[in-house]
């Protein structure tokens, strides 16, 4: 409305994208290649491995008596994973699949409500709050001995995770120009694919899961201190009416974008008032109007698809390349041109366009890979497995940019919530 063109007004005179935006572009950035470590750790942690299982003089690998475990008297493993630890194999082998999905229920869980707190205690609280909430769930996940909590903790990880995230695309979005939005959202999505290459060399040195688990937490420790750097939204301390602190955060980062002019903010003083009787946007809206519902309903149903065609290539990345972390880390790679791709794409042909060709492409590569699977041609699965990802992420990628648009400033955070 027209509050939100003020505060763009504002940006146009101290600089949509200066030092100070850069630098807390470049912290938001530092937060998100964090994120892959929590996510993606499964893959290594719960890696197959070579186990024995043994009945009087009859000894066999990696398989098990009627594949129940509890017909081996003794059961032993090649290597320390999380799958060792509690005997995941055979008839138990779904178990450590469990981990997995209770991750991604959390992902569910954590986008509704923590979307909707965002909105209500302020991104940078909820960025912190998540962080906080990630570190000391994961230290619980790798002190455990039981495998009940260790579920219950990877299902927290991924209600943390997936509230995390929202806030830092929500608030980087909120602190620079309207015309950088999109860019600083990619150089943000960025993060993620780097995180997962450091997380696969990481892990590719440190093979004990307990180890590896503790060695995430330790990593993110530093990462809490960004909170006496980073700043609240403008947006959102405008939408709760609190202008003066919206102004306190529009100086500071005049100054760190070294704008010497005198601000006049009061310009928005008048417009507060009338703002106050707007912010009672709320989510049902979401649901009443026709045309913002179809378009909530198509944004879920391209979530949906995205998110699960996303996170199936990843965790089959495994079986790309020589081993398992190079796998991964080839799967992290290629998800960097697809930042350009979708730059490029959104840039020429606008989002819808670039959103549905993006999955097209995507679900095409997928089907050809069957084509090729076990054949001569191997390295052609590998190729079209990895261009997959590639175009899905990109297509993720508009989908994050695109519904951070759609929606309005007081239920953005609940109506990313909602469809991711």
């Amino acid at each position: 409305g027209k509050l939100g063109m003020e505060i763009d007004s504002v940006f146009l005179e101290i600089g949509e994208s200066g030092r100070q935006q850069l630098k807390y572009g470049l912290m938001l950035c530092l937060l998100k290649v964090y994120t892959p470590f929590h996510v993606h750790q499964y893959v290594f942690i719960g890696r197959p491995s070579t186990f024995y299982c043994s009945r009087g003089e009859e000894k066999l690998t990696d398989k098990c008596f009627d594949n129940k475990v509890a017909s081996c008297t003794n059961l032993t493993f090649a290597e320390d994973t999380m799958v060792s630890e509690w005997g995941l194999v055979c008839d138990n082998n779904w178990l450590s699949k469990a981990t997995m999905s209770a991750l991604m229920f959390g992902f569910l869980l954590g986008a509704l409500v923590l979307g909707d707190l965002a909105d209500r205690i302020g991104r940078k609280s909820n960025l912190m709050m998540t962080l906080v909430g990630l570190l000391f769930v994961n230290l619980i996940s790798a002190l455990t001995s039981s495998y009940s909590i260790y579920l219950v903790s990877r299902f927290l990880i991924g209600f943390f995770v997936s509230g995390n995230v929202l806030s830092i695309v929500v608030l980087i979005s909120e602190l620079v120009g309207p015309s950088y939005r999109g860019s600083y959202g990619l150089a943000i999505m960025g993060g993620f694919p780097i995180g997962i290459m450091f997380l696969s060399l990481l892990a590719s040195y440190v093979k004990g899961w307990r180890l590896l688990t503790m060695l995430v937490t330790l990593l993110g420790v530093p990462l809490v201190l960004c909170h006496w750097y980073l700043v609240e939204s403008p947006r959102w301390f405008l939408s709760k009416n609190r202008q003066n602190e919206a102004e306190l955060v529009l100086n500071k980062i005049a100054s760190g974008n070294g704008y010497s002019g005198r601000l006049d903010i009061k310009l928005q003083k008048s417009l507060v008032k009338s703002f106050s009787s707007l912010s009672t946007d709320s989510v049902q809206d979401l649901f009443k109007e026709n045309k913002l519902f179809m378009i909530t309903l198509a944004l879920c149903y391209t979530w949906v698809v995205n998110g699960a065609s996303y996170y199936g290539l990843t965790l089959a990345a495994g079986d790309i390349g020589t081993d398992i972390y190079t796998g991964t880390a080839l799967s992290g790679l290629v998800e960097i041109p697809a930042v350009f791709l979708t730059y490029h794409a959104m840039e020429y042909y606008g989002r819808r366009p670039a959103l549905a060709g993006f999955m097209m492409v995507s679900g095409c590569s997928c089907l050809v890979i069957h084509i090729f699977s076990g054949s001569v041609l191997g390295f052609l699965e590998t190729s079209f497995a990895l261009f997959g990802k590639m175009c899905i992420t990109a297509s993720f990628n508009v989908a994050y940019i695109f519904s951070g648009e759609v929606f309005a400033t007081s239920i953005r955070n609940s109506s990313m919530g909602i469809v991711s």
